[in-house]
């Protein structure tokens, strides 16, 4: 018997409802994993208020990491006993549960289970941010709508590593001291005189602006980059934005988008892991930080999410 986090129908935190599951034999191509750490993102937020649409009843979560129990008939990628984390497999709010082999990651010995939890799916995120949808290359100047975020932070502290000059916004002036430490200039994403901040410092405009923030900052992107540059449009934590595609196009200015799930899959999988890994061991990506929560209380927590009492990124363990 595993416990799980299944949503019945679609609303606010209260319909995440532990429940007891019965897990059966892993079929062709999945394997059992005995769950360790499950991460929480903004899509598992979506997937349960029903903003993006999927049949219910389903178990929430993407994300998690553990020990593999049981292979199913033609798994050769993992053996019995590995660590492994995975970032999108819908379905991972458990304490035990069926996963397919393919999606699996091996963890190697400094990543623990609960630092995939908390970090692999905004992790891979930021490598397709800054090296497949834009390759982020010495003296580039950057522009991070949302540098405090969990991925937005991910990606501001490995552009400065790769040598680009990083300027990040933020929401409150409370965090623009702790954003401070990984960015060159800082912000705040509400100012009215952002694309103008944003000039004063680099007059021909930034070359590339990854914008997670969306509606309320997309204006401001585009005002601060530079005839030619690019905007990697992946995040919109305040709504789609409204874009003026033939404006963009008359100053030759690429906006540029990708889904994870979709793009870093298969062979690139593979190639990503590895160098977020190595990202990670030389120090470019910070300490990954993160808080513990019970799987049974992922209600409480999606609430402290909703209304902006959690800080860093959450995880649920079985």
């Amino acid at each position: 018997m595993s416990i799980v986090i299944r949503v019945r129908k679609p609303g606010g935190p209260s319909v995440l409802v532990p429940e007891d599951d019965e897990v059966g034999a892993p079929g062709p191509g999945q394997v059992r994993l005995r769950q360790d750490a499950i991460g929480v993102n903004f899509v598992d937020t979506a997937f349960r208020s029903g903003a993006f649409k999927i049949p219910t009843p389903f178990v929430g979560g993407v994300e998690g990491a553990g020990i593999v129990e049981a292979l199913g008939s033609g798994v050769t990628r993992v053996a019995v006993g590995d660590r492994v984390g995975y970032f999108f497999a819908p379905g991972s709010y458990a304490e035990v549960r069926l996963v397919s082999a393919d999606v699996l990651v091996k963890l190697p010995p400094e990543v623990s289970n609960e630092q995939s939890a908390a970090f692999l799916t905004k992790g891979l995120t930021a490598w397709m941010a800054l090296r497949a949808l834009y390759a982020v290359k010495r003296e580039d100047k950057v522009l991070v709508q949302g540098a405090s975020g969990g991925v937005g932070a991910l990606v501001a502290r490995w552009a400065r590593s790769l040598g680009a000059t990083v300027i990040g916004t933020v929401g409150t002036p409370s965090k623009m001291a702790s954003t401070k430490e990984y960015v060159d200039h800082v912000f705040l994403a509400s100012d009215p005189e952002l694309g103008q901040q944003v000039r004063a410092v680099v007059p021909e405009g930034v070359d590339v602006v990854f914008e997670f923030i969306g509606k309320a900052s997309f204006a401001a992107s585009v005002a601060a980059v530079r005839d030619g540059g690019a905007i990697v449009n992946i995040g919109g934590a305040s709504g789609p934005a409204d874009i003026d595609k033939g404006a963009l196009s008359a100053r030759d200015v690429r906006l540029i988008g990708g889904s994870t799930a979709q793009m870093v899959t298969g062979p690139t999988l593979t190639v990503a892991t590895a160098e977020l890994f190595y990202a990670l061991r030389s120090g470019a990506l910070g300490e990954i930080a993160y808080t513990r929560n019970a799987l049974v209380n992922a209600a409480k927590v999606h609430d402290d999410i909703a209304n902006r009492r959690s800080v860093g990124p959450q995880i649920l363990v079985p």
